[in-house]
C-alpha cells in the first residue's frame, strides 16, 4: 500500500541573483576620443572671438584661433572614426573660423587707417619721421 497522504517534493532552488560586471573600472561616461581636444578648440574659438571684439585680434585672436582650428578638426576626425558625437568639435571649428575671419579682417582695417591718417603727416614732417 501506498502512502498517498505526503506531498509532492518541492521543486529545485531557482537561480541566484544577477552577478556583477567584470571588476575594474571602464571609461568614464560621456568620453570619447578627441573629447578634449574639441572642447579645447571651442574654448580657443571662443576666446579668440572674445579677444577680437577687444581689439587684441592681431595679438591673442588670431594665434587662439589659429590653434582652436586645428583642434577642432583633429577632435572632429578622432570622433569621426569611432562614431562619437561632433557638436562640440563643430562649434569649435565655426567660432575659429569666425574669430579668424573677424581678427583678420579687423586687423586689416586697422593698418589701413594707421596709414591712411600717419602718411600725410609723414609727408608734411609733422611726426618727424620719413616714410
Amino acid at each position: 500500500m501506498g502512502n498517498y497522504n505526503q506531498y509532492p517534493p518541492p521543486p529545485p532552488p531557482g537561480y541566484g541573483p544577477p552577478g556583477y560586471g567584470p571588476p575594474g573600472y571602464g571609461p568614464p561616461p560621456g568620453s570619447y576620443p578627441g573629447k578634449g581636444m574639441s572642447i579645447a578648440g571651442m574654448v580657443l574659438g571662443i576666446v579668440g572671438l572674445v579677444f577680437t571684439f577687444f581689439g587684441l585680434g592681431l595679438f591673442i585672436g588670431i594665434p587662439a584661433s589659429i590653434v582652436g582650428l586645428v583642434l577642432s578638426i583633429i577632435g572632429r576626425n578622432k570622433a569621426m572614426m569611432v562614431g562619437a558625437p561632433m557638436g562640440m568639435a563643430t562649434a569649435g571649428f565655426i567660432t575659429s573660423i569666425v574669430a579668424l575671419g573677424i581678427s583678420v579682417i579687423g586687423t586689416v582695417i586697422c593698418l589701413a587707417m594707421c596709414s591712411s591718417i600717419l602718411s600725410p603727416l609723414a609727408m608734411c614732417g609733422g611726426l618727424g619721421y620719413y616714410w
